[in-house]
């Protein structure tokens, strides 16, 4: 059944490969995200248009803004390709669009169909295959370059090492470039204790992908501010980054040195705890750092049992930075918003039990004017400052099976159960 939709959706990608062919654009911008999955994505995308003869430039942006999505797709006669982003904000990205430029989303996130020929949502999830596991961002452009005629086993090394994120042995998308880069030499495969060891090599560094992801994740998300997330793309294209092992080292020093001062209080004072919600609020701690930090803690802290009640929905704020580098400030004050499923609450999720958090988050954004998308057991949004208690009272209303104030996927889930 996978192998099939996957088939399916490979002529998907073709048939956009042909579109885009076909187009002449006259500027081209990438967007993307600030993970390793999001940086090698948008390093094999740029290495597509550039062998299609493009020139790109890159914005890498944390969550999809309706200010930055709408300076984006201004403009007439552009090619925009959103990955590792955008397929859940689809339709407001057609609304900005207005039928002005060719907009490509390469994405394996909870997704929604396009309303516009003018922009493609292509997500292996739109055809109901698993996204969290069968794809990853990079792995879904690595695809989309084999469709091209463009792809070569550098990309498929680049796509190994985004889909790290991906846990288990990979399957779908993920084992595809995974058997190209193995059968070209450039990655190892060993049997470990936990399962499949994948050793490969970036910029001539041969290590672990977990570990090649890690600094990757570090760059572009703990660095989002100081230049990072377009080095790590460097990188991961073969260009020379100068003293990036220092850096790297220094920004994940400061990252652990918060991590621990957090941990901290949480062992003195303990989670705040609301119905089905357990939360803390990072503040400024983070400052300086890019928003994707506060949800790396969460995935950490969703494992110390001696904190965190498995059952519960854990939830984390931190303050926003107004600014997007290099393309612009925002309009008022803004918070991050990130949201994990510990075990016991992720098999009830995977149950059909319990509402997943690609549903519920986003909803109880929306109910305080904001927005958000993810997936299933981590999801992740903005919400204007000051409504972080009002969000909380939402989620459990939600999470409860108290109806929100409009219908919604949510509400549709609510019924079924």
């Amino acid at each position: 059944m996978v192998e099939e939709q996957l088939g399916k959706f490979k002529e998907e990608l073709r048939r956009a490969a042909t579109k885009l062919r076909s187009y002449h654009p006259r500027q081209v911008k990438v967007v993307f995200h600030d993970d390793a999955d999001g940086v090698t994505a948008a390093a094999i995308t740029c290495r597509s248009l550039e062998s299609l003869g493009h020139k790109p430039s890159l914005v890498c942006i944390e969550k999809a803004f309706p200010e930055a999505l709408e300076l984006i797709q201004s403009g007439e006669g552009n090619l925009v390709v959103y990955v590792d982003i955008g397929s859940a904000h689809a339709d407001l990205i057609a609304k900005l669009n207005a039928d002005r430029n060719l907009t490509l989303i390469l994405d394996h996130h909870d997704a929604q169909p396009s309303p516009s020929s003018w922009v493609l949502n292509l997500n292996p999830e739109l055809l109901g295959v698993d996204g969290e596991t069968y794809a990853s961002g990079a792995t879904v452009c690595y695809a989309f370059a084999k469709e091209l005629g463009v792809a070569d086993a550098f990309m498929a090394v680049l796509a190994v090492i985004g889909s790290s994120e991906v846990p288990g042995d990979p399957k779908g998308l993920n084992r595809e470039s995974l058997n190209d880069a193995v059968k070209a030499g450039l990655v190892e495969l060993s049997e470990s204790k936990t399962g499949l060891k994948i050793t490969c090599t970036l910029a001539g560094e041969k290590a672990p992908r977990e570990r090649l992801s890690t600094k990757l994740t570090v760059l572009s998300s703990v660095g989002y501010y100081r230049g990072g997330p377009l080095m790590a793309v460097d990188l991961c294209l073969g260009r020379r980054v100068s003293g990036v092992e220092e850096f790297v080292a220094k920004l994940e020093e400061e990252r652990r040195a918060i991590n621990q001062q957090l941990l901290s209080r949480i062992r003195s004072e303990g989670l705040k705890r609301d119905g089905v919600v357990q939360w803390l609020h990072a503040g400024d701690s983070f400052k300086g750092m890019g928003t994707k930090v506060i949800g790396t803690f969460l995935s950490y802290l969703s494992f110390q049992r001696r904190f965190v009640d498995r059952g519960l929905y854990l939830v984390g704020f931190m303050n926003m930075e107004p600014e997007i580098p290099g393309l612009g400030r925002l309009r008022g004050s803004h918070v991050k918003v990130s949201a994990r499923a510990p075990d016991v609450l992720a098999s009830l999720i995977k149950d059909g039990d319990k509402p997943p958090l690609s549903l519920l988050l986003p909803e109880a954004a929306k109910c305080v004017g904001g927005f958000g998308d993810g997936h299933s057991v981590a999801a992740s949004g903005v919400i204007p400052k000051g409504r972080e208690l009002d969000f909380i009272r939402s989620m459990n209303d939600l999470a409860e099976g108290r109806r929100p104030s409009r219908p919604s996927s949510l509400l549709e889930f609510m019924e079924r159960s």
